[in-house]
């Protein structure tokens, strides 16, 4: 991740709006969680912007895909673990 920018993004990036559960997004907002666990069923790349909605009060927090880690080598299809910044 790049600690230059607050929130990169190219041109060539895409936007993903996702909800999340309230205590994850607490984690998030305080810095403690740095890592996103999402099915693969969107083209997640690194520079994306995610968008992330508070299920529970609709609170909204922006973070950028720094690193994709697709864990299929733990016999985990479909699923990718995103960190974020």
């Amino acid at each position: 991740c790049t600690k230059s920018n607050k929130y990169f993004w190219h041109w060539r990036s895409m936007i993903h709006y996702l909800d999340i559960q309230d205590k994850y997004f607490i984690d998030i907002e305080k810095g403690v969680k740095t890592f996103e666990i999402r099915r693969k069923n969107k083209d997640y790349k690194v520079g994306d912007l995610l968008v992330l909605k508070n299920e529970e009060n609709n609170n909204i927090i922006k973070k950028t895909i720094c690193y994709i880690s697709d864990i299929k080598i733990y016999n985990i299809k479909d699923i990718l673990i995103l960190g974020i910044k």
